[in-house]
């Protein structure tokens, strides 16, 4: 861990931008904003073997899979994406009182306690929602676990249990979201913005190389837990891209966020 007595917080927001759903293409595209800093705050210094991300394409469309880091930003996607009407179900995990929001929403929902964390989780049956309402939910609690099925004409979004899971511990297509073809251009423009040639199946594998953590030393004198999550994290990203059974590219992406 590095220390310096200058400390630059993230001073652009996800909303100043035009900006990507996926993180590691506002990586490349250097749009670092608060939520591509925040996929981060998690690591230390060190190395680690994500979750793979699988696409695999069929007459329907495209079945995608991925880990648990991918969630928020398949919710935006889906949001930013649908018209019409939704079916929402599953759950809300958070730190924060979101009852005014939720019922100001016009959402049915339960509230519970997490079990075994600190704070709340929201339990929704299914229901039919607009997109519009969709979208200001994803918008306005995207800082908390989005842990909710989507239902949509010609696919859907499936998340593989109802709590967050463990930190550190594997998680393995505990997304899958199902698109049809007339979303596919802008999935590929998002998440494929490496791949230019067709495809069935395609294997999206990343390491994460975390080289300094950088820290504000008077901000971690008053306030650690704090100054650990606004620490910038400086490293690369190893993507290698495997496209039918072939390895077509292997690279790295230096980072700062």
């Amino acid at each position: 861990m590095r220390y310096r007595n200058l400390y630059n917080p993230l001073a652009v927001s996800s909303s100043q931008l035009k900006m990507a759903t996926n993180f590691i293409k506002n990586i490349v595209d250097k749009n670092i904003t608060e939520d591509v800093h925040n996929v981060f705050t998690r690591y230390s210094l060190g190395e680690f073997v994500k979750e793979p991300l699988t696409v695999k394409a069929d007459k329907n469309g495209l079945t995608i899979k991925t880990g648990f880091e991918y969630l928020n930003f398949l919710q935006r996607f889906l949001s930013e994406q649908l018209k019409g009407m939704v079916e929402l179900s599953g759950v809300i995990e958070t730190a924060h009182d979101l009852t005014p929001a939720l019922t100001r929403f016009g959402l049915k929902f339960m509230r519970d306690k997490r079990f075994g964390k600190t704070g709340n989780k929201y339990l929704f049956e299914p229901q039919q929602v607009e997109v519009s309402t969709y979208k200001k939910l994803v918008k306005e609690f995207f800082g908390d676990y989005l842990l909710l099925g989507v239902a949509f004409p010609g696919g859907q979004l499936k998340i593989k249990g109802k709590n967050t899971p463990k930190l550190g511990s594997p998680t393995n297509d505990f997304c899958v979201l199902k698109l049809p073809a007339d979303l596919i251009p802008a999935w590929n423009a998002d998440y494929l913005f490496d791949i230019t040639i067709p495809f069935r199946n395609v294997q999206i594998e990343q390491t994460y190389l975390i080289d300094v953590v950088d820290v504000d030393e008077k901000l971690l004198a008053t306030e650690p837990a704090l100054a650990r999550k606004k620490a910038l994290r400086l490293g690369q990203i190893v993507r290698k891209i495997t496209v039918d059974g072939n390895v077509v590219k292997d690279y790295t992406i230096k980072f700062s966020a």
